[in-house]
């Protein structure tokens, strides 16, 4: 009996925090009070097969799932290995972000020493900034969230936009930013479209 309690308290804690839900959170929606959650994931009491159907309904689970004991190696995988592919992305995002500034300062320092009255080679930094952005859009879309891609994508339009300003010489081309205001609008509504869209539900874990 002490090991069923011990079973289902732990799978209780386990996932109400993968459904990232507080006791309080819990208790409203199982129509109990927090006081009861605090005691079944201590072990000192258990809810009844009714109330066990409806945790596991709410969790997108089974009643079985919750009476057996959790396997502490499984569990720490499951948490490890997204952390493992995150420090990954992060590396590669990093890493092919820093390859296009080395490869604009490499071009940048080739020029200055072996090529003179060469066009403004200090723009090629400019262009390394659309260059930037281009590469965390495309991983954005891939691998990280749509904040990170809007950011991404707001960075590009801007940076376009200063790269064409200050690569060619026209009174005028100042209006070349009134161009981005409705791109910048449409990034935005992109931005909370996609967020509406695919925003996760918090009790299914």
């Amino acid at each position: 009996m002490e090991d069923i309690k011990e079973a289902i308290a732990q799978n209780i804690v386990n996932y109400r925090k993968r459904a990232k839900l507080t006791q309080v959170e819990l208790a409203e929606k199982l129509n109990y009070s927090d006081k009861a959650i605090s005691k079944w994931e201590r072990g000192e009491a258990i809810p009844d097969i009714v109330v066990l159907k409806e945790i596991a309904d709410l969790f997108g689970i089974t009643v079985d799932d919750l009476l057996k004991k959790p396997k502490q190696s499984s569990l720490k995988k499951r948490f490890q290995i997204p952390q493992i592919l995150k420090n990954k992305r992060v590396l590669i995002t990093a890493f092919s972000f820093i390859l296009v500034w080395l490869v604009a300062i490499t071009i940048f320092v080739f020029f200055t020493i072996f090529a003179k009255n060469v066009y403004p080679i200090w723009l090629v930094f400019i262009y390394a900034l659309p260059v930037s952005f281009i590469v965390l859009v495309v991983f954005g879309a891939i691998w990280w969230n749509h904040i990170f891609t809007f950011i991404a994508v707001s960075g590009l339009i801007w940076t376009v936009c200063l790269a064409i300003y200050l690569t060619f010489t026209s009174p005028k081309l100042w209006l070349i930013f009134l161009i981005a205001i409705p791109l910048q609008v449409l990034a935005v509504l992109w931005f909370l479209v996609w967020k509406k869209m695919f925003k996760k539900p918090k009790i299914k874990v």
